[in-house]
């Protein structure tokens, strides 16, 4: 957020709807109205505009704010925090596989017949389970990549450089 910003939380009626906004007076020349996706509306407005005039502008744009409310809410619910129990649904190349978790030999995950069969040599704990997967994922997504690499890399060998590596990374966002 800028420096020399003042920010109000604002609510503006439009019809039956209400639009709850978050108002930030800042140094700059024009409006903008942003729509993020988890739905938050954010107006950004020079420092001397009027707040009628705003809320006017807010207004014409009020069909566009709901059309963006309504693209980003059809992504919700996000997917839930991961629990790793038995009947618990995890993804793997678009496709959803329920977790069959049990206690055997070694630690080793199958994918077969719409199940993730994991069993775990000691008792199946849920961190036990979250890094088999994160290890499982790890191994298959370098196992696609280089494919991939390998099938695409045909076209570059006559350029005279190295292959490339790849390195895949577990990413907080």
């Amino acid at each position: 957020m800028i420096d020399s910003a003042i920010m109000e939380k604002r609510s503006l009626e439009y019809g039956k709807k209400s639009i709850q906004y978050h108002l930030i007076f800042a140094d700059r020349k024009t409006l903008e109205i942003a729509v993020h996706p988890d739905c938050s509306i954010v107006i950004k407005s020079p420092l001397n505009a009027e707040i009628p005039l705003i809320e006017k502008k807010i207004h014409k744009r009020a069909r566009w704010i709901f059309k963006q409310i309504h693209f980003f809410q059809q992504f919700q619910p996000k997917t839930p925090e991961r629990r790793y129990i038995n009947g618990e649904t995890h993804l793997y190349l678009g496709r959803q596989y329920r977790l069959k978790i049990s206690q055997g030999q070694t630690n080793t995950i199958k994918l077969s017949r719409g199940f993730f069969i994991i069993h775990c040599k000691n008792e199946p704990m849920p961190e036990v389970i979250k890094q088999l997967m994160d290890q499982w994922y790890l191994n298959k997504a370098l196992l696609h990549f280089n494919e991939s690499l390998d099938r695409c890399w045909k076209k570059f060998q006559k350029l005279d450089s190295a292959k490339p590596l790849i390195s895949v990374k577990r990413m907080k966002k």
